[in-house]
């Protein structure tokens, strides 16, 4: 499907894709756009070779279950989880920015005064995940989300 095409999905009834903003190993993440409460979202929508998988599947709804769970000024918010014809995928909170990886491709060198707090940011949620029990098997700057004025998630 090409991206166009993906464009014009409407998961549940409620989320459209606008358009692809990253990927990982088994998901794709869009901006969306939640119809009802008008306001862009991300979506994380399981790659096709894995939606008939039934263990990636029930793999996926459980990181949307634990992290539904969590709620830190460090930790993106998920607001909802659904499986549709188009896909199975988790609705989050949309994040105006970048990921670390870019900003330090992007920078080359921070000051301590800039990374330090992005740092303490990310201790910060990881910690309070692991608190909850939730261990992150994934922690690399691709999935760290810097906000424009330096907010990490």
């Amino acid at each position: 499907m090409s991206e166009t095409e993906k464009q014009n999905i409407v998961l549940g009834n409620r989320y459209r894709l606008v358009h692809q903003v990253g990927k990982g190993g088994m998901a794709l993440v869009y901006k969306g756009y939640d119809q009802m409460l008008e306001r862009p979202v991300a979506i994380k929508l399981l790659r096709q070779d894995f939606l008939e998988d039934p263990e990636f599947r029930e793999r996926f709804k459980q990181e949307a279950k634990s992290a539904a769970n969590l709620s830190h000024p460090n930790i993106v918010t998920v607001h909802d989880f659904g499986i549709d014809p188009d896909g199975v995928y988790i609705v989050m909170e949309y994040v105006a920015g970048s990921d670390l990886k870019t900003k330090i491709k992007e920078k080359k060198l921070f000051t301590i005064d800039e990374g330090i707090p992005l740092i303490i940011q990310a201790c910060a949620g990881l910690g309070y995940a692991h608190r909850a029990g939730i261990v992150h098997c994934d922690v690399k700057p691709q999935n760290m989300l810097v906000t424009r004025d330096m907010c990490l998630k």
